[in-house]
């Protein structure tokens, strides 16, 4: 597995790291040059799964680049002198900065045609992130596995716990305690800043991927497991989205389920590799 190892620093002032999988020489069969990746809340760039998938699609004359975000761990450095980040601290406005960095990279390698994606909480920030700043050189946008932010929607996933947790977080920030730590074991096992765990599920679904994507002007292509949506591994909020944006029956958008998939797509990465190899070649 061979990769470029690469940094770029934001207009705030984050370091980012990541890997870039260069095009071998050989015919696509897509206008799609290169793709930006992001990983999932409180993971890396690093995973086998993203690296996998960045060979995969080098070895067809696609180049990957598996980015952090700023959001990776649980908690991370910040930029110099300033407060810590990862995912803790993370607020998903904060990925169109990481990803206009990581597009200004895939420039200077010379890509004029790019598609930015994600997997997980990587997928929901692909998706507001061209809704909001619509990058010019973005044909393409990839969400994998993405949950809904929609906090009525959480309500009824999570009758017994969201409303509490959710009140006791504005809570903490009403009394000045914006970084108290919540981990409350839904939507999914995660650590949250009482900060950001109202900014992610706020009353006013800035980050539904539903009400986003309507807003994205490129083509879409959503991916689920169908076990993460419907089965022993279920994950209520990735189920919610696929339902979601497949009812919801945009134009623009094609909505993918790959069958004996969970979220972490175990075993079937090959499938999912193949998915998205295909949906590039129709642009």
């Amino acid at each position: 597995m061979l990769a470029d190892f690469v940094e770029v620093q934001t207009t705030d002032g984050m370091t980012l790291g990541g890997a870039y999988f260069a095009p071998s020489d050989v015919e696509s069969g897509s206008t799609v040059e290169a793709v930006c990746f992001f990983h999932g809340d409180g993971g890396h760039f690093y995973r086998p799964l993203y690296l996998e998938l960045g060979q995969r699609l080098a070895e067809q004359g696609v180049a990957f680049l598996a980015a952090n975000r700023r959001g990776h761990d649980i908690v991370s450095a910040g930029a110099r002198g300033g407060p810590p980040k990862g995912y803790a601290f993370e607020s998903v406005d904060e990925s169109r900065m990481d990803y206009a960095a990581w597009l200004e990279l895939l420039r200077e390698r010379g890509h004029r045609r790019i598609a930015i994606g994600g997997h997980s909480g990587g997928a929901v920030r692909s998706v507001y992130a061209q809704a909001k700043e619509k990058f010019q050189d973005v044909v393409a946008v990839l969400p994998v596995s993405p949950g809904e932010y929609d906090h009525e929607g959480l309500k009824q996933l999570h009758p017994d716990d969201f409303f509490r947790v959710y009140h006791n977080a504005t809570h903490e920030i009403a009394e000045g305690r914006p970084h108290t730590f919540f981990t409350p074991g839904m939507p999914w096992g995660s650590t949250w800043s009482a900060s950001a765990f109202v900014d992610c599920f706020n009353e006013d679904n800035r980050y539904s991927v539903t009400a986003r994507v309507e807003e994205v002007e490129t083509p879409v292509m959503f991916i689920f497991g169908s076990e993460e949506c419907d089965g022993p591994q279920v994950l209520p909020a990735c189920g919610a989205a696929m339902r979601s944006v497949r009812a919801a029956e945009f134009p623009h958008v094609r909505v993918e389920v790959i069958d004996g998939a969970n979220h972490g797509y175990q075993d079937r990465d090959v499938e999912l590799f193949e998915t998205i190899l295909g949906w590039l070649k129709t642009i």
